[in-house]
Order: structure tokens, then sequence, then C-alpha cells
């Protein structure tokens, strides 16, 4: 599987961030303020399309992107959603539904069809904004990759939620004001959490992905989705569309339980090593999300 060679490299200038993009690069304009920085890799038919999570970008997929080189039989893309990565920063549209129309303009500047949808984390929420909105006529599958529908519960360590109402644990309060009382401090409390190998080289990796993202729009970002709940939306494509929830291994008994009771329907993998495991261990994860296009493909 071969990653798309650029026919001409971008460069953006994006508000104060003076970051250069990598090549190989690509950019579409979906709207008067936001030009979405993407990359692609392979050729087939079949768009395997990841979203990344809160304040992160297409970094954290480029193993998956190596693995799609050269294919033929599925074109994987991921992008930067606006205000992540290298996309646009703006001041509005800093909450998932708009992220969700973002998507849809996207896919449709693309011109993207037969498309597997996935998000990772938050970018759960922005996959499920958009099928909230779009419908799922055009996917051939749903992925939710240590992502859930909903982001408040009574108990987020036996919910598949990330908070608590109460938030007695202190960490909504935490990714929302923590990246405007000390955005170094908390960029660097975030890469901990996300990784299960904390060496030196993975955590610059995850801290510079994060500082990417201007620290209003990832405390804007994080408090929307503390407010989202798009359960309904995930359970109504039981049964009409192949489902993956690929899941880090501690989460592994509450997410299946969930499954069973509101998604009956979907497969799961509790697999992942960490938050970021589909980067840490691409070869566990991409074993999985194969598994899951061949199914589908059958």
């Amino acid at each position: 599987m071969m990653r798309h060679k650029v026919a001409g490299l971008c460069a953006l200038v994006l508000g104060a961030l003076a970051f250069a993009a990598p090549a190989p690069a690509e950019t579409v304009r979906v709207s008067d303020d936001l030009i979405i920085y993407y990359e692609t890799a392979g050729s087939g038919d079949t768009t395997v399309l990841f979203v990344p999570g809160l304040g992160m970008s297409t970094r954290v997929f480029e193993r998956q992107l190596e693995a799609f080189e050269g294919s033929t039989d599925y074109t994987f893309v991921t992008y930067d959603p606006r205000g992540q990565g290298l996309s646009s920063k703006t001041i509005e549209g800093n909450y998932y539904e708009q992220h969700g129309r973002d998507l849809d303009a996207f896919i449709k500047a693309l011109k993207l069809d037969n498309i597997v949808l996935g998000g990772w984390s938050y970018g759960g929420l922005d996959v499920l904004a958009y099928v909230d909105q779009f419908g799922f006529d055009g996917l051939k599958g749903f992925v939710m990759i240590d992502a859930t529908p909903k982001s408040r519960g009574h108990d987020n360590a036996t919910e598949f939620v990330w908070y608590r109402y109460d938030d007695a644990d202190g960490f909504e309060a935490y990714f929302t004001k923590g990246p405007l009382q000390d955005y170094d401090a908390l960029a660097v409390g975030f890469a901990d959490w996300m990784l299960a190998d904390k060496s030196e080289a993975n955590m610059q990796f995850a801290i510079d992905i994060i500082k990417q993202t201007p620290a209003p729009v990832m405390s804007l970002l994080n408090a929307t989705g503390a407010l989202t709940d798009y359960t309904e939306t995930l359970v109504a494509m039981d049964g009409k569309l192949p489902l993956l929830f690929v899941v880090r291994k501690d989460w592994g008994e509450v997410v299946t339980g969930w499954v069973k009771e509101n998604t009956p329907s979907a497969r799961v993998s509790a697999s992942m090593v960490s938050h970021l495991g589909f980067w840490e261990e691409p070869a566990v994860f991409n074993a999985e999300l194969d598994s899951f296009l061949e199914s589908i493909e059958e």
C-alpha cells in the first residue's frame, strides 16, 4: 500500500502557529472559513476515513497510513478537524455539530463514497455528529476507536462515559480549565494519560501534536463534548451497518457490557494497550481493522 504523491506541496499559514505541513500533504477549502489538511494512502474503491480525537491530528494515524500504502482495495483518509493540527484555526465552530457539518463538506469536496467511517476518542463525536445530521446511507461500516457516544454518566469507572456528572475526580475540569490555566502542564498530563510507553520520544510526539491546537479551542471542544450525547444515533445503526468497537484493555468489560445491551450486532475488541494503542501497537490494531474490513466485503 502506497501513500499518495503530492502534486504540489502546500504551505499553510495557520493563525499564530508556525507549523509547516509535512509531506505528503494536501488541503481542501470546504467553506469560507475552513481549509482542511488531510492525508491519504492507497487507491481502492472503499474509503476508510478516520477522524482524530480532541486536539489531535492526522499524525496519530501515521502507522495506518503506512499500512495502506499501495492498497488497490482501500483508500485510507484522515484529516485535521477544524482548529486542530494544520487545519484552519477559527474562532467560531468549535463544537461537535459543526464538526459533523465540516465532515460532510469534506466528504463532498473529495467526492468520497463507499466509506468505512471511524472516530478515535472525541473524534467519535465528530463522526456521530455527522451521522446524526446526514444519516449513514453512504457508509459501509462504522468504527469507534476508544470512543464513547456519551460523555457524562453517574460513574465513569463502571459506565461507558468519560466524565461523572458531579466531576468528583476533577477529570472534566482538568481538560476544560487546564488548557486555559497552564497549557504546558495540560499537554504533558494529556500525553501521559494517552500512552503506555511514556518514553521521552513518545511523550514529545503527543505533546507536539496537542500544542498545535490553541488552548481556547481545546477548552471549548472539551466543554461542548462533555455536554454531548449521541447514544441514540449510535444505537440506531445497530443491525443496519457493520459496527466495530476497538478499545483499550482496561475498558473492555465496560464496553462489552454496553455493546451487548445497546448494539448487540457490533464487534468488540478490547485489544489496545493504551488510548493511543493503535499508534503504539499498530500491528494489533491493524489486524482487527483488516478482519473487520474483510467481513464487510464478504
